[in-house]
């Protein structure tokens, strides 16, 4: 049942998040038509933004797709990912002022700069702060704080029980709650009470389905090549890395 309901969580919350930009890109984009023209809207004024929201919403979606917005655990998120947020509305908006002056030395049209400036500023504040409720919501409703961590360790071995060990004597520096191992052997087994649910590829869907903040990566005998393999699984969830053999986050 855990399961179940880890794979409908894992599946809608990307349509959801995309829904909700949506609906954040075609409000911006009118109150961005409010804020330029008001109080003298014509109706071809309301025209003109309305064919403009196909691009918008291109624009503004694919590049968020493209950046990983919605690979990011909102509730988990700190300021790197609002930064990404940031360069990420800024492309965006580059990509809709060169579908504008293209329009204009096309069609002759007058230009709409200020108005594309003012939809990028209401659309980068509003999704802002729709993510900062997200956190906010997700704080209040689990009673934790903002530093509460949730880890999987991938390694199940020796080096992987001693990360176990020493978050579980800290107390306070986070919970371990999944470990994950290539081992077909291992599955099923506890470290400390912790399971090992899965294998490496498996840790894109554990990380949704059990609300992972951080990766630790705890595989000292892996090839550069292997480790590097593993490192660009985690980092595709945006989860904070670390690895064992310095506990750094990796960029």
């Amino acid at each position: 049942m855990k399961a179940a309901d880890g794979f409908i969580k894992t599946r809608a919350r990307v349509p959801v998040l995309i829904l909700c930009d949506a609906l954040v890109v075609i409000l911006c984009a009118y109150g961005a038509m409010l804020a330029r023209y008001a109080p003298n809207i014509e109706r071809d004024t309301v025209a003109e933004v309305t064919g403009a929201l196909p691009v918008f919403l291109l624009s503004y979606i694919g590049v968020f797709f493209v950046f990983r917005m919605y690979r990011v655990l909102w509730k988990y998120a700190h300021a790197l990912q609002f930064l990404h947020l940031s360069m990420a509305s800024v492309i965006a908006f580059g990509i809709t002022l060169i579908w504008d002056i293209l329009k204009k030395r096309t069609s002759g049209a007058e230009t709409l700069t200020l108005f594309l400036i003012i939809a990028w500023v209401f659309i980068l504040a509003l999704s802002a702060f729709f993510r900062l409720c997200i956190i906010l919501a997700a704080a209040h409703r689990q009673g934790r704080s903002f530093d509460g961590r949730r880890i999987l360790v991938v390694g199940a071995g020796d080096a992987g029980t001693h990360i176990i060990e020493m978050f579980e004597s800290s107390g306070s520096m986070g919970q371990v709650v999944l470990i994950a191992d290539d081992d077909p052997a291992k599955k099923g087994f506890l470290i400390h009470d912790i399971p090992i649910a899965g294998k490496t590829d498996d840790i894109p869907e554990l990380v949704e389905s059990d609300d992972i903040t951080d990766i630790i990566i705890a595989v000292p005998t892996a090839s550069e090549e292997r480790l590097k393999e593993i490192t660009d699984i985690c980092l595709s969830t945006g989860c904070y890395v670390r690895v064992m053999d310095k506990l750094k986050h990796v960029e």
